[in-house]
């Protein structure tokens, strides 16, 4: 996925076919990467605040449309 905040256009708009080059950008493409379960797959606690921002959204928004009307 290009980086749409790098202002050089030869990175952000690549010829078809041309495949990116980790080196040029200076990091990793999976070192941004939030992992959500641990070596032995339980979750970890970005995955725990996560569920817990989509049910209180959930509840929000459950919460509106019963009340507006």
């Amino acid at each position: 996925m290009p980086d749409l905040w790098d202002t050089n256009s030869d990175h952000v708009f690549p010829t078809p076919g041309e495949q990116p080059d980790s080196a040029l950008s200076g990091h990793d493409g999976h070192s941004q990467e939030v992992r959500l379960r641990d070596h032995r797959g339980r979750l970890r606690l970005p995955a725990y605040i996560l569920i817990a921002l989509v049910l209180a959204v959930a509840a929000i928004v459950a919460l509106t449309a019963v009340l507006l009307p």
